[in-house]
């Protein structure tokens, strides 16, 4: 399912699990399928890349190719049965929803009506897992801006690993936030609380002769 999210940035998460049905095919497959796709297939491999930034015009758009239309990604170096997510950012001002659809390989082959027998795993792509990607946008109808549906619409695509329910990166940061408190526990609170020890010790003596 792919959730949209309309605040200051649109946001499309597509969340998926590989099976062994997304068996990565042979050099020969990829380089056909690349060939049968429009505009051809960028790579994203996990546990986490972001693509670089890309635009897509939106399938209402009148002046537009199907290759404009159509971004294909090729998610690799998937692990069986773990969980990750493919993640759509841009500006909630254009008014465009993002649609994800995901493929194996043989899929793809099969959407332009190409024999599936050279999908094959060979000992090169044995173990390997990999999912084709289709992104498309469609103009939503609500923008300010005018004529918005035949503009090419600029957006960031990432691929990212979950760990325990969460991405790699969220992750990264809870781990550096937990750092950043054990240290002031350990380090920055007993320091401060000895400099204070040290204070109160000086000025106890000046103190007590001053109410004498």
């Amino acid at each position: 399912m792919c959730l949209c999210r309309n605040v200051t940035a649109n946001t499309c998460i597509r969340h998926f699990s590989p099976s062994a049905a997304h068996k990565s095919p042979d050099g020969h497959t990829l380089d056909l399928i690349t060939a049968l796709t429009p505009g051809g297939v960028a790579v994203l491999s996990a546990p986490y890349m972001l693509a670089p930034i890309a635009t897509i015009s939106t399938q209402q758009s009148t002046n537009a190719s199907r290759a404009d239309k159509e971004q294909w990604y090729r998610l690799d170096a998937l692990q069986l049965g773990v969980s990750y997510e493919l993640r759509i950012s841009n500006a909630a001002a254009t008014g465009v929803d993002f649609e994800i659809e995901l493929y194996t390989a043989d899929d793809v082959l099969r959407l332009h009506n190409k024999p599936t027998d050279n999908a094959e795993l060979s000992s090169e792509t044995e173990g390997r897992l990999a999912i084709y990607a289709k992104v498309t946008a469609s103009y939503a109808g609500y923008s300010t801006w005018a004529d918005v549906e035949n503009w090419p619409i600029t957006y960031v695509i990432v691929l990212e690993k979950h760990v325990a329910g969460l991405p790699v990166q969220a992750l990264k940061l809870i781990a550096v936030l937990v750092l950043v408190v054990l240290f002031g526990l350990l380090v920055a609170t007993p320091r401060l609380i000895s400099k204070l020890n040290s204070v109160v010790a000086e000025e106890r003596p000046k103190l007590m002769s001053k109410l004498e």
